[in-house]
């Protein structure tokens, strides 16, 4: 919901100006990805260690900047890539690297204390696995002639927990630490609702499909509905 709000701010403008006056011919899309990648595993490290450490304050401070820094670079490459010309591996590498991160960080939350927040944990870890699977599903399912040159890749609806929704929760999270468990837990049931909304519009679509006399309307309000990640 964030990421369908900022897409239509003028924030998006600012942005891709931004990316154009200082990264643009300095930096590839896919490297900044990475780079985005490698700051996001600094953050989960720093959560990490704020359990082994006396540094708890400062770790917890670093772990928050390193995140919101990861956002910003996976937001920059993005619009970088738009300034060119956007490439599927492109974008399968800006999901594995938003995933990535996003795992590593639960796991080094469940890390600090795991007795206490094993179970939140798992059932965080699963309902992610269950919203990569219904990527999967659409993706391999659905005619890519179907959707039209402009949907490639990976088919999606704009649910309740994207990236945005994602990071602020993990920020909130990894902050209340007493209230950890609790959030996770809820976490959960916004990612894993997310997954089941993506599961129905998967199969609206699909069914569109064998309707031959349905298919091109329900197709065209569709569009407007799906993104490419």
């Amino acid at each position: 919901m964030l990421d369908n709000w900022l897409v239509k701010s003028k924030l998006k403008d600012y942005v891709e100006l931004f990316v154009k006056k200082t990264l643009f011919g300095r930096i590839t899309p896919n490297q900044l990805t990475l780079l985005a990648l490698v700051v996001g595993i600094l953050s989960a490290i720093c959560i990490y260690l704020s359990a082994q450490l006396t540094w708890f304050i400062l770790l917890i401070a670093l772990s928050i900047v390193f995140m919101v820094l990861s956002f910003l670079l996976d937001a920059f490459d993005g619009a970088l890539a738009r300034l060119g010309e956007p490439s599927e591996f492109g974008g399968i590498l800006d999901m594995f690297c938003d995933r990535l991160v996003e795992v590593a960080i639960l796991i080094a939350l469940i890390s600090t204390e795991p007795s206490f927040l094993m179970w939140p944990g798992i059932f965080s870890l699963g309902a992610i696995i269950l919203c990569i699977t219904m990527f999967l599903i659409v993706g391999g399912s659905v005619d890519v002639e179907d959707l039209g040159e402009t949907q490639k890749v990976i088919y999606y609806r704009r649910g309740l927990m994207e990236r945005s929704e994602t990071l602020l929760f993990l920020i909130i999270i990894t902050l209340l630490i007493d209230f950890r468990w609790i959030l996770l837990y809820v976490f959960a049931f916004l990612v894993f609702l997310t997954a089941l909304l993506r599961l129905w519009d998967a199969y609206k679509i699909l069914i569109s499909f064998n309707c031959p006399n349905n298919s091109e309307k329900v197709l065209t309000s569709k569009k407007s509905d799906m993104q490419k990640s």
